[in-house]
């Protein structure tokens, strides 16, 4: 069973949370192994809102996750980016796992999404899923569906 880890930024969008937990839900139904990890408010939300964990497998600090990180540990990572602070930690991630990446880029600002962007693109060799998104989470739902019918199963 392939493991995944899903990293989250500070939950500062409303579409942040009910996506991950949807990306988690998918990521499930396809059999994979899900950990999600997060600052402890990020953490409390998800909490909140799945408390029979009927969508989420594991959470995890996002320091103590980091701190405990190795090359190998899991098989792809997801990356909820949305500002300067979540850019810094997927970019950091991916560099210890060394492992396929996606970004998951949303918010308001256009100018800040294409900053992102490239960010992304000149520090990685992530694959980018971006949309200006932030209390409507349809364009992004849409966007995760289609990049999840190209995984393997």
């Amino acid at each position: 069973m392939k493991k995944i880890l899903i990293f989250l930024g500070c939950p500062e969008s409303p579409i942040q949370t009910p996506l991950a937990l949807y990306l988690s839900h998918k990521l499930r139904g396809k059999n994979y192994r899900v950990t999600v990890t997060a600052n402890p408010a990020a953490l409390r939300l998800l909490e909140v809102a799945d408390p029979a964990r009927s969508y989420l497998d594991k959470t995890s600090d996002l320091d103590s996750t980091l701190n405990g990180l190795s090359k190998g540990e899991y098989d792809l990572l997801f990356g909820f980016i949305h500002n300067d602070a979540a850019l810094s930690y997927f970019i950091t991630f991916k560099s210890i796992l060394e492992i396929p990446s996606i970004a998951i880029i949303f918010g308001r600002d256009a100018e800040i999404l294409n900053m992102l962007e490239r960010e992304v693109e000149e520090n990685t060799d992530s694959y980018i899923v971006s949309v200006r998104a932030h209390h409507n989470p349809n364009p992004l739902k849409v966007r995760i569906d289609k990049l999840l019918e190209e995984l393997e199963d």
